[in-house]
């Protein structure tokens, strides 16, 4: 092996050589013409595979770039802490438009207003109805106040006719002791017994007379319960179509910023109960914004809220802002396989707008080890 290596080593030495004279001098002798191209050829490709080795196997040089240790960089965006689009429970046409875009609002502020007639017609046919069904009530109370004083009437005849009977029992008892004596007739004796079997029947009546009086008592307050109900739900009815009428009123649901307007006056608002329709206004919260971005799953479980941001907003010239993790969604998306995070900013003078990009760097904390359940 290493004569060979020391003859491959003298004859790329001899192929190097240019000089024919000069190894003859040397007392070499030279290699054929022929056979020092092809010894070339041969030599180029041994030196070119062996150099394309040894750079396929040097290791990558890693970046210099500088890059923060530890840090995440996630693109944002600015949203408004509340947005809510208003639209229309009742249909009708538009009567007045009280606010229009970057007007500032407050809670309960009207926007503006839907004009709904026929709703307004069967509201005053609803009261009609709630009066006349109050009058009814006003009627069964007085029925059932009739009833009972009816009935305290018979009650009190009854109580006379049992005095009559009592009375006509104890004469026809005499009459029977004096007839006994032969005393008095049989034509009196059977007048007496006459008139005791009638002062018996009247106890009878007066007996039905209260029976049928505290009937009619048990009527009279059935139908005075049922007039009742009917005022209830005629007063129910008045009541749901008043609230009908108080969602013509379109009104801000929060103090903010009217951001969109897509209504115009006389325009016909269709209600938005069984379609989604477009909205009439769009009222935003600016006083205080969200940053929003969405973490990657590499780095969603180290996203804590408290965690430091630095949020950068091209649209401001590249200002830079500090803040905190306000909260996390917890878990990801299962499309993107990202989690979103959230980081809430004061924003008193309205200067981050809905929309705006942001670039938000966060610094994720260490995760424990997790340990398999036993």
């Amino acid at each position: 092996m290493k004569s060979c290596n020391r003859i491959f080593e003298k004859q790329v030495a001899w192929a190097s050589r240019p000089c024919i004279a000069c190894l003859k001098s040397m007392g070499e002798t030279p290699m054929p013409p022929l056979t020092r191209q092809i010894f070339r050829a041969v030599l180029t490709a041994t030196l070119l595979s062996g150099t394309l080795l040894s750079s396929a196997q040097t290791p990558p040089v890693a970046s210099t770039q500088p890059a923060a240790v530890g840090s995440i960089i996630a693109p944002g965006s600015v949203a408004a802490y509340y947005t809510a689009d208003l639209f229309a429970k009742e249909s009708g046409y538009v009567l007045e438009v009280a606010a229009d875009i970057g007007d500032h609002v407050i809670k309960g502020q009207i926007l503006a207003v839907i004009d709904n007639p026929e709703l307004q017609q069967q509201l005053l046919g609803a009261e009609a109805m709630a009066a006349a069904r109050q009058e009814m009530v006003k009627a069964a109370d007085a029925s059932v106040h009739q009833f009972q004083a009816a009935a305290q009437v018979a009650r009190k005849q009854l109580a006379g006719m049992e005095a009559d009977q009592k009375l006509m029992q104890a004469t026809l008892q005499r009459q029977e002791e004096l007839f006994a004596g032969k005393a008095v007739t049989v034509q009196l004796l059977d007048e007496t017994r006459g008139k005791a079997q009638v002062a018996s029947a009247g106890v009878e009546v007066g007996q039905a007379k209260i029976a049928a009086a505290d009937a009619d008592i048990l009527t009279a307050q059935a139908n005075r319960a049922v007039a009742a109900a009917q005022q209830i739900v005629a007063a129910a009815e008045v009541q749901r179509l008043r609230v009908l009428l108080q969602y013509t009123k379109i009104i801000a649901p929060f103090d903010g910023v009217i951001t969109r307007r897509m209504v115009n006056l006389g325009d016909l608002a269709q209600a938005a109960l069984t379609a989604r329709t477009t909205p009439l206004f769009t009222c935003q919260k600016v006083d205080i914004v969200r940053i929003y971005c969405d973490v990657p799953e590499a780095s969603a479980s180290g996203i804590r809220p408290g965690i430091a941001a630095e949020i950068k907003l091209y649209g401001l010239a590249g200002q830079t802002l500090h803040g905190t993790v306000t909260r996390i969604a917890t878990a990801l998306d299962p499309a993107t396989r990202t989690m979103r995070a959230e980081i809430d900013l004061e924003n008193p003078n309205e200067t981050l707008r809905p929309g705006m990009y942001a670039q938000v760097t966060l610094t994720p904390v260490a995760n424990a080890p997790v340990s398999a359940a036993k």
